[in-house]
This record gives C-alpha cells, sequence and structure tokens, in this order.
C-alpha cells in the first residue's frame, strides 16, 4: 500500500488499468488554453480547453497510482512532485482541482495552496488535501483556513476519492458549457437559428449532467442555487439542500424562501451582498439559518453571469461550515485560556515573591520568644492569610493548565468538614444541602487545589441547575467496584471511594450526557460558562489513577460520582517529614543566588538562625564569577533569573567544577522553563517558610 504521504492507492490499481505516466506528466500535457475554475464568464476560447487534474505528490508511485484511479473519468491529468513544479503548471494550463500532498520537502502543501490563492486566475480552483500524517483537527483546520474544500486521510478509497473528483471535474464542465451559451447569446443576431439549436442542446446536456450529479451532490454539505433575471428568491438546482436545513427524515419539508430561513441578524448582510453583485461581480459571505431550534452556519458563494434583455443571473453554492465554525470557537477558547495561563505564571512569579517575603518575615517574628499571645494570635492571621494567598496563586495556575499536579496525602473527610461552609455561600438560601462523609475513610494521594476546585465547580454546576431551589447531597462510601460499574466509570474493578455530588435539578437527557465530558461543551448561555469544567475535573481524576461516572434523567436531577483511588500505605509516608524538618544544619555552609533583594535578604537571614553560614548573590552570573566551591557545602538558587545564566545552566557550570554539589531549586513558577537535573538536586516551591526550607534541606542532604 502507498501510505507513507501520497493518496495510499493500492499498487495494483495502476497495474490492472496499464497506465503509465507518459503524456499526463507536466510538460507533455495538451498546450490548448485552460478554463479558469474561479470565473464563472469563461470565454468561448477557453471554453475549449479540458477540465484537467492537477496532482500534486513527491512520491512518484503516489503519482502513478493516482494516474490510474482518476484514468476512467476521461480528464487529463497532470503531475508535479512539487509545490515549485505545482506553481509552474498553475501558471501554464487551467485546472478543475487540484489534489495536494501535505507533507512535501521544500515547499508543503500549505505554502503551496496559499501562493495559488494568490494569483486571480486560479484563487477559486477547488483543492483537495491529502494527508495521511497530519490527521489532529488543528492540522485540517490549517488545510481549511488555507482555503481547502476538503481534507482527505489516507490511505483514501479510490472510489470515494474518484467521485469527489469528479464532482468539481463536472462543476468545470457546466461552467465551459454555460460559457458556451453566453457565447451563442452574443452571436444571437447573426446566427439565430444556429444558436437558438445550441441552447437547446446546451440546456440538455445541463440536465443530464445535473442527474449525473445528482447522486455525488447530495452526499455532500452543499446546495447549487440559481436567482433567475428580475427575482429575489433562491431556486436550488442540484444538491442535497434538505440537509442543509436538517429536514433529513422530513418528507414534508418544503424549502420555502431561504431568506426567511437566514438568521435575522444575518439577513442585512446578505441582502446588501446580493443587490450589490452588478457591481461587484460576486461575493462570499458567511451566515447562520435557523433550523428549528439549532443554528447551522453556511457559506455562500455566488457570481452574476452576462446581463440580458430580461436582467441580471445569479449561480451560486451553499455550503455547510457550521464544523469549521466549531473549531474555530474551541481555538478561541483555547487562545484565551493560553493567555490566561501565560498572565497567569507572571502574576505566580513575582507574586510568590512577595509572599516568599511576608511569610518568611512574619514566620521569623512569630517565632521571636518576647511576643505576647495577643501579638502571636495576630501574625497567625496574617500568617494564614498569607498562606491563603498562596494556595489561590496555586489554584489559579491549575485552572490554566500551567502548573503539574502537586499531589499529597489527603483526608477526603477533613476536606470536605473544611468545603462545608464554602457550599452555604455558594449555593445561597434558596438549596438545602446535605454531607454525609464518614469519619473512617481511608487517606488519598490528589493535589489539593484541584480536588477543591472540583467540588466547588460540582456544587456550582447543581446550583446553575436548581434556578428555583431544590436540595444537594454530597455523600462518600468506600465501595468495591463490580466490573459493571469499573467499565462505566473506566475504571479497573476493585477498592475506590466514591464521592457523589447529586442535585434535585433539571437533570440532562442522554444526548447532552454523552457530550457532557467534551472540552468547551456547555448548555449554559454564551456569558455563564467555558464548558471546561467537568473536562478538567475528569483529566485531573484520571491523571490521579480514578475515575468519574454521570447519572442523570430529564426533570429527575443529576449524581455526578467521582471514584478516587485510596492509599495503599499512608503510613509510610507520614513517618518522613519530621524526620525531614527536624534536620540539624548547624554549621552547613550556603551559597544562595536569588534575583529579589528582599527575599534574598529574608532567606539568608533564615538559614542564618538555624545556624548556617550564608553567603548571597543577586544573579546566577555573579555567583559564577565570584563563587568559591570549596568553600560551600550545598548550592540554593532561582531557577528564572536574569541575565545569561539561570539557575539550572548555573547548576550544569558549577558542577562542570564540582560533580558532587548538591543543589536545592527554588521556584515561584516554573512551568515553562527547562527541565531540572534530576541528580542530587531537590525543587522547594515558593513561598516557603522557615520549616519547609529546613525539611527540603534535610532531605536533600540526608544519606541514600
Amino acid at each position: 500500500m502507498l501510505q507513507r504521504r501520497g493518496l495510499g492507492l493500492p499498487v495494483q490499481a495502476c497495474r490492472e488499468r496499464g497506465t503509465d505516466r507518459g503524456a499526463a506528466h507536466l510538460g507533455q500535457a495538451p498546450q490548448a488554453a485552460g478554463v479558469d475554475a474561479g470565473d464563472p464568464g469563461v470565454s468561448a476560447a477557453a471554453a475549449d480547453a479540458p477540465a484537467r487534474i492537477l496532482v500534486v505528490d513527491d512520491d512518484e508511485a503516489n503519482l502513478i497510482a493516482a494516474q490510474a484511479v482518476l484514468a476512467d473519468l476521461g480528464h487529463p491529468v497532470v503531475t508535479a512532485t512539487s509545490g515549485a513544479e505545482a506553481l509552474r503548471a498553475v501558471l501554464r494550463h487551467e485546472f478543475a482541482v487540484i489534489l495536494l500532498d501535505v507533507r512535501m520537502p521544500g515547499m508543503d502543501g500549505y505554502e503551496t495552496a496559499e501562493l495559488i490563492r494568490q494569483r486571480e486566475r486560479s484563487r477559486h480552483v477547488p483543492i483537495i488535501f491529502l494527508s495521511g500524517v497530519d490527521k489532529e483537527t488543528s492540522h485540517q483546520f490549517r488545510g481549511y483556513a488555507a482555503g481547502a474544500v476538503d481534507y482527505v486521510l489516507k490511505p483514501a478509497e479510490p472510489l470515494i476519492l474518484r467521485s469527489k473528483v469528479q464532482v468539481f471535474a463536472e462543476l468545470y464542465e457546466q461552467r465551459r458549457q454555460i460559457a458556451l451559451k453566453a457565447e451563442a447569446e452574443r452571436k444571437l443576431m447573426a446566427e439565430n437559428l444556429a444558436v437558438r439549436a445550441r441552447e437547446a442542446e446546451v440546456a440538455r446536456e445541463l440536465e443530464r449532467t445535473l442527474m449525473t450529479q445528482a447522486l455525488v451532490l447530495d452526499a455532500l454539505p452543499l446546495a447549487l442555487f440559481v436567482i433567475e433575471p428580475g427575482e429575489d428568491a433562491r431556486r436550488f438546482v442540484g444538491g442535497n439542500v434538505q440537509a442543509l436545513c436538517g429536514g433529513h427524515d422530513d418528507l414534508d419539508f418544503a424549502v420555502g424562501d431561504w431568506m426567511d430561513r437566514v438568521h435575522p441578524d444575518d439577513r442585512p448582510r446578505l441582502a446588501a451582498a446580493q443587490s450589490a453583485l452588478p457591481d461587484t461581480g460576486g461575493y462570499e459571505i458567511e451566515y447562520r439559518i435557523l433550523c428549528g431550534s439549532e443554528e447551522q452556519w453556511m457559506m455562500e458563494h455566488a457570481a452574476a453571469g452576462d446581463e440580458g434583455e430580461d436582467g441580471l443571473m445569479i449561480s451560486g453554492v451553499i455550503t455547510d461550515v457550521t464544523g469549521r465554525k466549531r473549531l474555530e470557537e474551541q481555538l478561541t477558547h483555547a487562545q484565551k485560556l493560553e493567555a490566561i495561563g501565560q498572565l497567569s505564571g507572571g502574576v505566580a512569579h513575582d507574586f510568590n515573591n512577595m509572599l516568599g517575603v511576608i511569610i518568611g518575615s512574619l514566620d521569623r517574628v512569630q517565632a521571636t520568644a518576647e511576643l505576647d499571645e495577643r501579638s502571636r494570635g495576630r501574625l497567625g492571621l496574617a500568617l494564614q492569610a498569607a498562606q491563603s494567598c498562596a494556595d489561590l496563586t496555586k489554584r489559579l495556575l491549575g485552572f490554566a493548565r500551567r502548573q503539574k499536579l502537586q499531589p499529597r496525602e489527603l483526608d477526603v473527610t477533613s476536606e470536605m468538614g473544611r468545603l462545608r461552609g464554602l457550599f452555604e455561600r455558594v449555593l445561597g438560601e434558596t438549596v438545602t444541602a446535605t454531607l454525609d462523609i464518614p469519619a473512617d475513610l481511608p487517606p488519598v494521594w490528589l493535589d489539593a487545589s484541584q480536588f477543591e476546585g472540583a467540588i466547588v465547580n460540582l456544587v456550582v454546576n447543581a446550583r446553575d441547575a436548581m434556578p428555583e431551589g431544590g436540595t444537594l447531597a454530597v455523600s462518600a462510601r468506600l465501595v468495591d467496584l463490580d466490573a459493571g460499574e469499573a467499565a462505566m466509570a473506566n475504571l479497573p474493578a476493585g477498592p475506590f471511594i466514591r464521592l457523589s455530588v447529586a442535585d434535585s435539578g433539571t437533570g440532562m437527557d442522554a444526548e447532552t450526557q454523552a457530550r457532557a465530558l467534551e472540552p468547551f461543551f456547555t448548555t449554559k448561555g454564551p456569558d455563564k460558562g467555558t464548558g471546561l469544567g467537568l473536562s478538567s475535573i475528569y483529566g485531573f481524576l484520571r491523571q490521579s489513577g480514578g475515575g468519574l461516572r454521570i447519572e442523570s434523567e430529564p426533570g429527575a436531577g443529576t449524581a455526578v460520582h467521582l471514584y478516587l483511588p485510596p492509599m495503599q500505605n499512608p503510613e509510610s509516608s507520614r513517618e518522613e517529614a519530621p524526620r525531614a524538618a527536624a534536620a540539624d544544619l548547624t554549621g552547613l555552609r550556603i551559597a544562595l543566588v536569588e534575583d529579589n533583594d528582599a527575599l534574598r535578604d529574608v532567606t539568608c537571614a533564615m538559614l542564618n538562625e538555624m545556624g548556617c553560614g550564608v553567603t548571597g548573590f543577586a544573579s546566577a552570573d555573579a555567583a559564577a564569577d565570584a563563587l568559591d566551591l570549596a568553600s560551600i557545602d550545598l548550592l540554593v538558587t532561582d531557577c528564572v533569573m536574569p541575565g545569561q545564566l539561570n539557575g539550572p545552566r548555573l547548576c550544569e557550570l558549577l558542577r562542570e567544577r564540582r560533580d558532587d554539589l548538591p543543589v536545592l531549586f527554588i521556584s515561584g513558577f516554573r512551568a515553562d522553563a527547562e527541565e531540572l537535573p534530576t541528580r542530587a538536586t531537590a525543587l522547594l516551591a515558593k513561598p516557603f517558610d522557615a520549616a519547609q526550607l529546613r525539611a527540603a534541606i534535610g532531605n536533600l542532604l540526608k544519606p541514600a
């Protein structure tokens, strides 16, 4: 099978037909003048040109296979092995359709398509992209954005590919016939009887052409129409207008006046474009139509023919572009989320540095023995508020997906008890909430901020589903999943904590449930939801070894079940921290590299109070030039700093001179930073207090 980059068609196909590249190859194709596929008003001389097909692929075998598949259509096949060769062919000939490989050395398919679109005579030639590699939605969207009418994934079925090409070849032939008809009308005074005979012949030919196209056009999301001289309404002459309007199975379906189906907000634009046709010669416009309670996006291309005695004849095609518009909306959502992430990263870095100064200073003052209880209590409240700010920063980064999960041992009962007060503030007075969480649940290994965000998101969803009030029941049980329930949650059978959030709201039908976990899908209004809630919760649970299942019926409420994997050996994790936190650091010689002056001073003071000797540097460049490696036992360095060197690169440079140097990295945000060395290193997130700093150093330096 030829499936590397080309059509993916069987080699046997060309052997059976005995097709040879020969005269169809570039340079040996007929030299007759071609038809400009983008110009509805074609001259009689150009109308004699055949409907050529251009196939562009850098693989010779794929070109031979393409010729074999398309030979039965009866149209000349011109081949090109590169984007540059294809552009030369477009300058020399006119084509009915271009089959363009995406992946090619030098100029790829997207670049070639853009250059073709820049030429006035070739900008409307239909382009079908072929790709066996770039199957992601983003590549398909890029193909349509480049002006393609189709994006075919390989291996392509020969019959389907031949049918697609035949449609555009026959449309090309139809325009030729229309050109011949126009030419005949211009000669009416001289050859009245002959022209009338020719008109009848062309009409019969058009009727036969439309009949042969009907089966293929009905399978495509498009409809052909004409607007007769002196008329405003569209008369559909081909394609499947019933499918465009969502009336596939409606036996009583009637198009009616198409303008009545257009969204009221879009009618003025469409009417203005249609009125300006005598001056513009054509238009291309996107608008919405109403299909029951749903909206569909249409792309309408229209062009004006020659103006006769009765007025202007207009022909056009309407295509369903709803899928592309939804992709654009999803891309917009993704770009907004990326913008939030970038903003969050910058805020987190600076904010965590400031919080580090605040928390470090408050922690040092609170440790002073001279404080009275009242002052100590006030400092405790201030320290608790600063820690809450640090948690808020983590949640912001978590929402924007700019921070890796930081799991720790979590007591579900305690966490849910802590969130009880939050429920009351979120739900309001019209919703009654009950909490049923046993005290003997085993701990779980989860990111606390992500877990809290998941619960709050579910509670907000439940509140929105009960606008008139109702009940919310939150419960948790340790269950042994059987094969049936495990399969519904896409989990292995075994023990899980099932945490359920059930409301008495409007519920969901089966179709909505099937799409509930899709990113960007939401049943809320445009300004009331992002469609990221359930998908983010599902991704967080799957990353943590758990799962999610939804039970709902219209009018009967919704229950969302979260499956949390219990920890296997929780006792072992509880024993590690006390030993690390109690490490004696007296006499330890430390080099501290931190570009924030205030945070560097606070950290130096912390280390001095632990009995360490500290040498501070304001940049990695300064440390690299002045540091005496024989005089230190540990390097503590920020990750992101101005200058030529950052933390990781400083580590690499110093380890060239001292291979066994232990390094503790400290960072307020480093989601986009380079990877840290793993040998004899540790990472401590900002902000931190003295106990966390001591524990991090102790864990790093303790014997293996």
